[in-house]
Parts: C-alpha cells; sequence; structure tokens
C-alpha cells in the first residue's frame, strides 16, 4: 500500500499513521515492505506448518460488515484502502467465527506492506498458533493470560504488582498489548522490531514485553495513584509519549520506545510455569463466575419482596382513598387539573345525594315495618349537605357565606336542595 504513488499525498495524515514518526517514507517505503515480507517466514518457522486461506468478497453477517466498514472507515482516509481493510477483515472472520478491534488494529499495520492474501495468512496463524481465543468479542483467554501477567509481575517486581493490584485490573490495560499488539501503542520503528520477536518467539514474548515496559516506566508508576493516569501510562498514551520522547537530552528520539523491546528480549521466564498459572487464573475466574451467578440469584429473590417507591406511594393512596377522596376538574383554559377544598366540598356533597339517592331506592322495596322509620332518617340526613366544620347553615346564602364559595357554587347547592324536595315528594 505505502508503495502506491498517491498514497503519501492521501494517507499522510491517516489515523494508522498517527505511530509512524516519520519512520516509513517515499524514500524508504520498499525498504520496509520487504522486511515485512519476512515476518510470514518467521512464523512458519515457528509454527512449522503452511497455511492456506482464501480472500472473501462479501460478509454474511450483515452486523459484522457494518462493524468492520465502521473500523476501516477510523483507519484509512480513502475508499480504495478502505475496501482493502474490508477485504481482509471479512475474509478472516469465518476463520476466527467472531470479531474484535484488535484484528483490524493488526490488519491495517500489516497491510501498509503486504498484501491482502499475505495479511490473512498472518492474522490465521496469529489466532491459531500465538493467541487462541484472543480475537473473541469477549476473549477469556486474554482475561486469563492479563491475569497470568500479573501474576508474572509479582515473581519480578513485588511492589509494582501491589500498587497496580490496587488500583486496576490488568483487564483494563493488557488489551493494548496482547490484542492490538501494541498497534497504536508503540512507534513503527520499535513496532516492526516486536513484530519480529514475537513471531519468533510466540506467546511468550507477550509477558516477556510486558515486563520491561512496566519496569520501563516503575517510577512513574510507583508515583501515581490516579487510575486515569496509570492507565495512560500504561497505555504509552501519545499525550505522555509523544513520538519524538525522550527520557534526556542524550537520548536519541525512538530510542525510548525502541529500549522497551531490547529489554524485553533480555527478560528471563525459562523458570516460569505458564500452564500453571493459567490454570491457577481460570480457577480464579471461574469462582468469582459463580459469585457472581450467586449474588444476581440472592438479588431476584430480594427483588420479590421490594416493595418500590413507586408501588409503595401507589398502595399508600389506596389505603387513603377512602378517607381523602380528591377530585380533579379540569381548567377550560390551561387544561390542567386543579384540586381545591371547594372543589372537595362540592363532590362530597354529589356523593351524599348519590348515597341518600340509592337509600330511597331500597327503602321502596323493604317491606317491614322499619321503612317509614328509615325514610324520614334519611330525609332528615339531607339537610346536614353542605354543613361547615363548627355549624350548621341555617340557610344557602349562611352556608356560601361560611364555606367562600362562587356563583358555581350556589348554582350546585340549589341543584341539591331541588334533588332533596323530589326525594321528600317520593
Amino acid at each position: 500500500m505505502i508503495v502506491g504513488n498517491k498514497f503519501w499525498d492521501e494517507e499522510k495524515d491517516a489515523p494508522i499513521l498517527k505511530r509512524n514518526a516519520n519512520y516509513i517514507n517515499r524514500e524508504n517505503c520498499e525498504y520496509i515492505c520487504k522486511r515485512a515480507e519476512h515476518f510470514y517466514e518467521i512464523m512458519l518457522s515457528y509454527i512449522k506448518e503452511d497455511i492456506d486461506v482464501e480472500i472473501k468478497e462479501d460478509c454474511n453477517d450483515k452486523e459484522i460488515l457494518r462493524i468492520i466498514k465502521l473500523d476501516a472507515e477510523r483507519t484509512f482516509n480513502k475508499e480504495e484502502n478502505r475496501s482493502l481493510l474490508i477485504q481482509v477483515l471479512q475474509s478472516i472472520y469465518p476463520i476466527t467465527n467472531d470479531y474484535h478491534q484488535g484484528i483490524s488494529f493488526i490488519s491495517s499495520f500489516l497491510l501498509l506492506f503486504l498484501e491482502p492474501k499475505e495479511v490473512v495468512k498472518i492474522i490465521t496463524g496469529l489466532h491459531k498458533y500465538y493467541l487462541p481465543g484472543y480475537f473473541k468479542a469477549m476473549p477469556k483467554a486474554y482475561v486469563r493470560d492479563s491475569r497470568v501477567f500479573l501474576s508474572i509481575l509479582n515473581i519480578f517486581h513485588p511492589k509494582l504488582y501491589e500498587h497496580i493490584k490496587n488500583l486496576i485490573t490488568p483487564e483494563a490495560f493488557v488489551s493494548k498489548w496482547f490484542i492490538g499488539l501494541n498497534v497504536h501503542v508503540l512507534t513503527f520503528e520499535s513496532l516492526m522490531l516486536f513484530f519480529e520477536n514475537l513471531l519468533k518467539e510466540g506467546e511468550i514474548f507477550l509477558f516477556k514485553y510486558s515486563i520491561a515496559l512496566c519496569k520501563t516506566l516503575e517510577k512513574e508508576i510507583i508515583n501515581t495513584s490516579d487510575v486515569s493516569k496509570l492507565l495512560a501510562l500504561l497505555r504509552l498514551d501519545q499525550k505522555l509519549f509523544p513520538n519524538d520522547y525522550k527520557v534526556s537530552e542524550g537520548q536519541e528520539i525512538g530510542e525510548f520506545f525502541l529500549n522497551i523491546i531490547h529489554t524485553a528480549r533480555t527478560v528471563d521466564l525459562s523458570n516460569i510455569n505458564l500452564d500453571k498459572l493459567r490454570e491457577e487464573a481460570y480457577e480464579q475466574m471461574r469462582l468469582e463466575e459463580e459469585r457472581r451467578k450467586q449474588i444476581e440469584m440472592e438479588r431476584l429473590l430480594t427483588d420479590d419482596e421490594i416493595i418500590f417507591s413507586d408501588e409503595e406511594e401507589d398502595f399508600t393512596q389506596a389505603e387513603d382513598a377512602p378517607e381523602s377522596e380528591t377530585a380533579g376538574v379540569e381548567d377550560e383554559n390551561e387544561g390542567e387539573i386543579k384540586y381545591t377544598e371547594d372543589e372537595n366540598e362540592k363532590k362530597n356533597d354529589k356523593n351524599e345525594i348519590v348515597a341518600e339517592t340509592k337509600n330511597v331506592e331500597d327503602m321502596k322495596d323493604a317491606k317491614n315495618h322499619d321503612m317509614k322509620y328509615a325514610h324520614t332518617e334519611e330525609i332528615k340526613n339531607m339537610d346536614n349537605i353542605g354543613k361547615g366544620d363548627n355549624e350548621e347553615p341555617k340557610n344557602t346564602n349562611e352556608k356560601n357565606q361560611k364555606c367562600g364559595k362562587d356563583n358555581i357554587n350556589k348554582v350546585d347547592v340549589k341543584v341539591q336542595i331541588n334533588e332533596k324536595r323530589e326525594m321528600e315528594e317520593y
């Protein structure tokens, strides 16, 4: 890709080139491509088996294809180069049967130097022989190995281990190293060296690199208790470690990053039982998952006995309703429900009248000697309609004066009196 006539004009500010630091340019691009062509040869010397792949022209999973296209847009500027990346990613998907953005990082870096089919071969080899299970949407193998890294760190640098462990989990930052393979982390010069050593040594080099990086940043890590700052350090965030970062004035540009790789090559992990540490990490993950399920089950059982605040409010209102029933009257101008003392009183009055009417209807059907007496008592009770709190009004005017009702209320009282007279006549 980088040897194309238009590449350096069209893609000079592409996101994938942010860590290039002018290591690759028009003049040396052919030499860098030849160096990258040895990647697959190095892989073959490690896996001892040729890899056969085919390029796919489409992807049957529409959701995966949508994500792949988005990742391509985030990587290259020109549609032609995006299409090449999409072609590679949709060819890898049937092999991994899943997708992780880390695949896009690695593929886009390799596509700068290699043909699409060669890129698919290398990614396939990484998936099958180097990092099985890493390129998943939920990669348990990666989570396991991130914890293995922390265990190894405890062996080599206990103080660093304690400090990091007390602030963050390894899953929060190791993905940049283990899944993204340091694309967007290391400068291109050091990244080329990283790939060569990883393909030569296998997965163990990831742990060696991780130990070397933490050792390189030991002072900065120990001196911060800020989680965000610590994450930025461990990810070699470009704001903290720009491409021209130097520890001292005497250091060459790019030397800081190269020294991490050189240090990683000297880390001796020959006495580390990787399989045993992985078994321990898996057991820890299993216990955590069991505990999580137990907590979830307890929460579900507890929820059955909980009355939430809104339910409690409804329950309380339902209990209080017979004692303090309120009514709403829609305001014709504002379209709102207004609750007032007068409106409550009017509704109570009407309810009493309805109740009295029902009682009279019931008395009509009664055939015992108490019917006449009950009728008389009910008629007497009608005089209580519209009473004040302390004194019974003698007439309608007194009632209006006591309650402070307006003309509408007067009409309501007249209606009530007429209804009472009709009941008496009945």
